[in-house]
């Protein structure tokens, strides 16, 4: 129930996106990596962004980092999405290694602070993959992505293997420690005070499990 609301929540926004086709690529580096045949953790990646959108976007790996503290990356030409999105070489690493083992991340279990700083590592891949998916639908504003993002982070995690409770632990870590850490952060453009359960970016506003 809670996915096919979502999907709903997301068809009615992508209305009124901006979400016109640009050839491929975008870049020109970017060539190669749409060229060749996706991985299965690009695979997986592209299934969330397929679910999450309605769209089907392509996800590639890149082995060349943007900036540092940049997992992910979505093209816009002329203001309109290119249909694609990249992961950075940390972002994929570390969705790799949730896969392997999702309840090792699970907050709940945490008693020290190497576990909290690998759960802090691994929520931040799987936001990022949330986040570059709302991009493709047109959303250039970070706060808009970051928000709708976190709002399905839960999924994400849910299609790398987690459990129900491990994913929603999960997306309420991220809520209570990460997204309001962006507010007093050199980017606080991640940030919207309309980012909370019945604002105007809360994704459910009939469901009251925020963020999940």
């Amino acid at each position: 129930m809670r996915l096919a609301f979502l999907v709903g929540a997301v068809a009615a926004f992508a209305l009124g996106a901006s979400a016109a086709a640009v050839v491929y690529p975008a870049r020109p580096g970017d060539g190669p990596l749409l060229a060749r045949a996706p991985t299965a953790n690009e695979r997986l990646a592209e299934s969330v962004a397929l679910r999450l959108t309605g769209k089907r976007i392509e996800v590639r790996c890149t082995s060349a980092s943007e900036a540092p503290g940049v997992l992910g990356l979505t093209p816009f030409v002329n203001g309109k999405p290119s249909g694609y999105f990249l992961l950075m070489p940390a972002a994929c690493r570390e969705l790799g290694l949730f896969r392997e083992n999702p309840a090792r991340y699970d907050p709940s279990t945490c008693s020290d602070n190497a576990c909290v700083e690998g759960v802090a590592v691994e929520v931040q891949a799987l936001q990022a993959v949330a986040h570059e998916s709302y991009h493709t639908l047109g959303y250039r504003s970070e706060s808009t992505a970051e928000c709708y993002g976190m709002q399905s982070l839960w999924y994400v995690a849910r299609r790398l293997g987690a459990s129900t409770n491990e994913a929603e632990a999960l997306a309420g870590w991220y809520w209570g420690y990460r997204y309001p850490a962006w507010r007093t952060s050199p980017h606080p453009q991640y940030w919207s005070a309309q980012c909370r359960d019945g604002g105007a970016l809360d994704l459910r506003p009939r469901s009251h499990g925020w963020p999940s």
